[in-house]
């Protein structure tokens, strides 16, 4: 073949050459990938976003689900470290308020609890919202002195009544029969306070009537006698404390009209050396100024409690009345009772006021 004719075969073959080269120093059978670069900068944003490869680390949905989708060898490691970043990241954020949560329900302070120090009998009161119903006031002490319940169905009292949370047993009128008692000789209040010279009442309770006889709150003795540990009340102003049968041993002057729902708590400590603080009265945790009477008689120093025991004239343990007979009933409601062996501190009844308050029904 003459030598012209192959100079036009060369050239016509390196023309060829040239239309098949991509720019991209390869050349290629067709048209470009998506996987390379150039398509994928050049690529309409709409191409980009409904036609990319489901392998695409920057979609999406990796960054509002959080999960990490398959990786090619092609792809970023750049781009792989950030995924997985912020993978982590939500995975600890969701831990971090998982624990938080679980330490507020199981590790966090347990809430403060009532002394039970040198505690005889405890009666939250709480057996019914409403009603005659319960036969006894349940005590939550060991060895459990449940008392029956006396109700005068006549004159509807007492009642159990719910108040703003709070359970207890109602009297709608002072004066009347109703009563939670039993005789106390054997007991373990009669047992356990005899010859003791330190004692602590307990009570949460609400005042708005009382008889000129001595309406009783908490009442140890026979029907003939002021009592032998005795709260009661005789005006709507003050509050007595009796022991020894007719012996008054404490007087405070109380606004009862204008307290309320209260925490009382009266303290026997005989072998305080100043006669004043051998009976003290708190409400709400404070500390309560002595009143004065004329038959105000302060125990002698270290004078032991003294329960009689005979069972010719039998004595009553009671809550809102005399045992036997009744008739000395407050108007108002008694939410909560209880009796300690001991002399509480200042800590605890202020320990025990705060809880009260708050609920005096059993946990």
């Amino acid at each position: 073949m003459p030598r012209p004719q192959l100079r036009r075969l060369a050239a016509l073959a390196l023309l060829l050459a040239a239309c098949s080269y991509d720019g991209s120093g390869l050349v290629s059978a067709g048209p470009p990938t998506l996987t390379s670069s150039s398509s994928t900068t050049d690529a309409p944003p709409t191409t980009t976003t409904t036609t990319a490869p489901p392998l695409t680390t920057s979609g999406p949905d990796l960054t509002t689900t959080g999960t990490t989708a398959p990786v090619e060898p092609t792809v970023d490691a750049t781009t792989t470290d950030a995924t997985t970043s912020t993978t982590s990241t939500t995975d600890a954020t969701t831990e971090l308020s998982t624990s938080t949560s679980t330490g507020d329900e199981t590790t966090g302070e347990p809430p403060p609890q009532l002394v039970d120090e040198g505690l005889l009998v405890r009666y939250f009161l709480d057996e019914a919202k409403d009603g005659q119903g319960p036969k006894h006031a349940l005590d939550a002490a060991p060895e459990p002195l449940d008392l029956p319940l006396v109700y005068d169905k006549d004159a509807m009292n007492p009642v159990y009544a719910e108040q703003g949370d709070h359970r207890g047993l109602r009297w709608p009128m002072a004066g009347l029969h109703g009563r939670a008692t039993l005789p106390v000789a054997d007991t373990k209040v009669q047992t356990a306070l005899q010859n003791r010279t330190a004692a602590t009442l307990e009570l949460v309770v609400e005042v708005d009537a009382v008889t000129v006889l001595g309406s009783r709150l908490l009442h140890v003795g026979r029907s003939y006698e002021m009592g032998h540990l005795t709260l009661r009340s005789s005006a709507l102003d003050r509050l007595e404390f009796y022991w020894k049968g007719n012996n008054l041993a404490g007087v405070w002057s109380l606004d009862w009209a204008g307290l309320g729902r209260v925490v009382v708590h009266v303290v026997l400590d005989t072998g305080q050396p100043d006669p004043l603080h051998r009976v003290r009265l708190y409400v709400d945790g404070a500390s309560v100024a002595d009143g004065m009477d004329f038959g105000l008689v302060h125990p002698n120093q270290n004078e032991a409690i003294a329960i009689p025991t005979d069972p010719n004239i039998p004595l009553f343990f009671a809550l809102g009345n005399r045992g036997a007979d009744g008739d000395r009933s407050f108007q108002g409601t008694l939410y909560y009772a209880a009796i300690y062996a001991n002399a509480l501190s200042e800590t605890q009844l202020q320990q025990n006021a705060k809880i009260l308050a708050s609920t005096d029904d059993a946990p």
